[in-house]
């Protein structure tokens, strides 16, 4: 039996505020994550009295850099494969992998007051084995002759200052989208499969709509997602940019919370599509701004 029990405040995406019950075996602090309903949520006060506020999970990854300024990421919804304490990934320098590992978090607040956790790596200095001579040349052939492009570092300066969410995925150089793959792990996608708060995104009403509605409903909006994502990206790319890069093609979505419940805006396309697994079947990879820098 579970030792500490809260009653969690949860803004709903339609505006009201829910309140959730939640126990934990560890007492719940500033700062936390916890899941509700498949959403993650940042809990940003608790009262004497058991009763916590939370706000949507948002956080960013800064790379702290020795002898150097510190390098902030994009802001990100927390989900399933979101980075903690311990992770540890690798970027490129001069040609070269090297790691990096969550070593500390905070909470912090935006520049509209709104709170995310910052995630802090910082060089762990085990660096990864040597590359075999043709790996290597094969990565630095990719890596040599590109920068990123202006409009990137433009775009992801104004999602920062702004405090805007930013989706990231790329096409590997040769890679064409699979539209028709796309369209089949739809069809065979089973409410099971879908978190909660991707259902909700799709604009299920879990409080009105009968569950059996729920995957038909969340089935037609991915399809109109995946036409309306192709249509803009094939086209005048209205919504999505995309940046040429390193042979092949980044394409990018910024926006608020609001946006990504959104069914006319670019944000609420890619969200949805990247959060069912829609674009990673059209041969779509979600990718990070170290990835890119």
């Amino acid at each position: 039996m579970s030792d500490y029990h809260y009653e969690i405040v949860a803004p709903h995406r339609a505006g009201q505020e829910r309140v959730h019950r939640y126990a934990s075996d560890e007492p719940l602090e500033v700062g936390a994550v916890v899941q509700l309903e498949g959403r993650y949520w940042l809990i940003e006060t608790i009262e004497p009295s058991g009763r916590a506020f939370a706000k949507p999970g948002r956080y960013r990854l800064t790379l702290r850099h020795p002898n150097a300024p510190e390098e902030a990421g994009a802001f990100r919804r927390f989900r399933p494969d979101a980075p903690s304490l311990g992770h540890t990934f690798s970027t490129v320098e001069d040609g070269r992998p090297v790691n990096w590992q969550v070593r500390d978090q905070r909470l912090a607040r935006d520049d509209q007051g709104e709170i995310y956790l910052e995630l802090i790596a910082e060089r762990n200095f085990e660096e990864l084995e040597e590359l075999p001579d043709h790996e290597l040349e094969h990565a630095l052939a990719r890596r040599r002759d590109e920068e990123p492009p202006e409009s990137a570092a433009a775009t992801l300066d104004r999602a920062e200052q702004a405090g805007l969410s930013i989706e990231l995925v790329s096409l590997e150089p040769n890679d064409e989208p699979d539209w028709e793959e796309a369209a089949r792990w739809i069809d065979a996608l089973v409410i099971e499969e879908i978190n909660d708060d991707l259902v909700v995104l799709c604009g299920v009403d879990p409080e009105r709509d009968s569950p059996e509605t729920w995957i038909t409903i969340v089935k037609e909006r991915l399809r109109s997602d995946l036409e309306s994502f192709r249509a803009d990206v094939e086209g005048e790319q209205d919504q999505i940019e995309e940046w040429s890069f390193r042979g092949g093609s980044i394409f990018v979505s910024v926006g608020t919370e609001d946006d990504e419940a959104d069914p006319n805006r670019g944000h609420g396309w890619m969200s949805r599509l990247v959060d069912g697994g829609v674009l990673a079947a059209a041969n779509f990879r979600r990718v990070r701004k170290a990835d890119i820098q």
